[in-house]
């Protein structure tokens, strides 16, 4: 199973665009994603606000590529090349989160 997020602006009357891309993780990987950024995701809708974001996928980003060996478990457990993916997700994310920073991070259930 994979859950999406992407990251949305209120425009006016509760209607709501999405802007910047879809980032889509396998769910699997959470725990990855806690012990490198400290991020727990539970499954829900509305995470928070993007610009909280960016210190939190900035410490991920740093902890995966200065001590990937620390983490190479999850490989294990998750597969080869978890840890890239899981740094490629921190990366977009972080640039949409940058570039939309009064937006929204919202989540679902990717089908």
């Amino acid at each position: 199973m994979k859950y999406r997020f992407y990251l949305r602006l209120n425009i006016s009357d509760g209607n709501w665009i999405k802007v910047g891309d879809f980032h889509e993780i396998h769910w699997d990987t959470r725990d990855l994603i806690k012990a490198s950024s400290g991020w727990l995701i539970v499954n829900q809708e509305k995470v928070g606000m993007a610009s909280n974001f960016v210190p939190t996928l900035h410490r991920g980003i740093l902890e995966l590529k200065n001590s990937s060996e620390a983490y190479s478990e999850y490989e294990l457990h998750h597969g080869f090349g978890t840890i890239k993916s899981v740094l490629s997700f921190y990366e977009k994310l972080l640039q949409d989160c940058k570039q939309y920073p009064y937006s929204e991070l919202y989540g679902s259930i990717a089908c």
